[in-house]
This record gives structure tokens, C-alpha cells and sequence, in this order.
């Protein structure tokens, strides 16, 4: 039986953003590092007879200096995700978007108890991508929690903050700090990618968050803070709906 997941082209899109960003970031710092080694050649090799005496070596060093610099260029490129997903902030309910969250988890029959609790509030983000960020939050508790512990979902407004708080009672490694998990491609778990809560931190930067984890003995609450939307105006629409 083939099941329809709601969440799953937002997902694509997102995970598709995360490896996009690192092989961006660590093909830059690789271009960076040829164009000031053939800078370096470069100076020293001037003034040899060999270099005055044939101009293709100057022109050579022209040609590895262009072509990186358009290589670079190239990564700035963005990719048609469109097809797969199409981005939209909206004033949306964030209690809404944990529930879909929660509903649309895959875990797995012997996984941990999820005990789900959120107040309304209203924060300018897509509701998909919010639900994505969500869910990969709650599936990595689960994925962290003994088969008889509960990871408890929560939403809450704080002042002009939104808070959605996640927290499992696994084990934390102690020789594991909370730079390194959020590290990509960086897990404990076989066949795991690691991205998950690179996704999540992402997507609350997206829109004014951010993404913290905090020990809890047991275990480890992670925690998106969003801004609350401002206030409709008289009149103005309510916030969409979770379809």
C-alpha cells in the first residue's frame, strides 16, 4: 500500500537546500584555496626568463584565474526547487503547524510516546516548511528515546516569541556537544543522513528564528523560537488554515 505524505515534496526541497548549501560552502573555500595557490606560483615564477620568454605561461595564470572565478560564480546559480515545492510565507497558526507536524511523524511501532501540547499563536512562515522543520525535530527525539519514553511536543507563546520545544529523554552523549550535532551530515545513527536538524535550524532562520538544543537530564530539548506575527488589523484575514 503506497501512502500519500503531505510533507513530502516541502522535505525534498528542504534536504536538497541543506546538501546544496555545504557542497556550496566547501566548493568556495576549494576555489579560494587554487586561486591564491596560482596566485602565489604566479609571483614567484615572474620573474624567470622562462616567463618573460613565453607568453602562453602568463596567459595560462589568466585563464585558471577566470575560470575558478566563473566556477564560483556558477555555484551562486540557484536551483529550480519550484518544481518540487513552492515557498510561501503566510500569517499562519504555529499550533496548527505542530499538530500537522506531529501527525504526519514516521515513527516507528516501538518507538517512544509522543505527548503533544500547543497554544495558538499566529507567526509569518510557510506552513509546510514549519510543519517539515517540526517533524524532523520530533522524528530525531523519537529516533533518541527508549521504547518506553515519552517525547513531549510543545508549543507556547513567550512575549513576542513563539516557542516550539521538542524534548526526548535519551542519553546525551556526554563527548558530544551541541555544535557538533547540529554539524551536517553529523549522526549517531546508521543510515541516517544527519540533516534533520539542519533542516529545522534552516527553515527558523528563514524566518527570523532560530534553533537551539538544551540539555535535560535525561535527554535534550530542541527549541524553535519564532517572532509572533503583529496583530491582523481590523477586518484583515485570520491565519491559513492546515488543509
Amino acid at each position: 500500500m503506497i501512502s500519500w505524505d503531505p510533507l513530502g515534496a516541502a522535505e525534498q526541497a528542504a534536504v536538497a537546500d541543506e546538501i546544496l548549501s555545504v557542497l556550496r560552502h566547501d566548493l568556495r573555500n576549494r576555489f579560494a584555496i587554487v586561486r591564491n595557490a596560482s596566485f602565489y606560483i604566479k609571483r614567484k615564477v615572474a620573474g624567470d626568463a622562462a616567463y618573460t620568454a613565453d607568453p602562453r605561461i602568463a596567459e595560462f595564470f589568466g585563464i585558471i584565474d577566470e575560470e575558478v572565478i566563473a566556477a564560483s560564480a556558477r555555484l551562486d546559480e540557484s536551483v529550480d526547487a519550484a518544481r518540487v515545492f513552492t515557498r510561501r510565507s503566510v500569517r499562519v497558526s504555529a499550533a496548527d503547524c505542530v499538530r500537522r507536524a506531529a501527525a504526519c511523524a514516521r515513527i516507528r511501532a516501538s518507538g517512544g510516546r509522543v505527548e503533544l501540547s500547543a497554544q495558538d499563536g499566529d507567526v509569518e512562515a510557510d506552513p509546510i516548511e514549519l510543519a517539515v522543520a517540526v517533524r524532523c525535530l520530533i522524528e530525531n527525539a523519537v529516533e533518541s528515546t527508549p521504547e518506553d519514553g515519552v517525547v513531549t511536543v510543545q508549543g507556547t507563546s513567550n512575549g513576542e516569541r513563539y516557542l516550539i520545544q521538542v524534548t526526548d529523554t535519551g542519553a546525551l552523549p556526554c563527548e558530544v556537544d551541541s555544535d557538533a550535532l547540529l554539524r551536517p551530515f553529523y549522526t549517531t545513527k546508521p543510515g541516517h543522513f544527519g540533516l534533520g536538524l539542519n533542516i529545522a535550524r534552516r527553515v527558523a532562520r528563514r524566518y527570523s528564528g532560530s534553533l537551539a538544543l538544551e540539555p535535560r537530564s535525561p535527554g535534550t530539548s530542541a527549541v524553535i523560537e519564532l517572532p509572533l506575527a503583529a496583530p491582523p488589523e481590523p477586518g484583515g484575514a485570520g491565519p491559513e488554515q492546515a488543509s
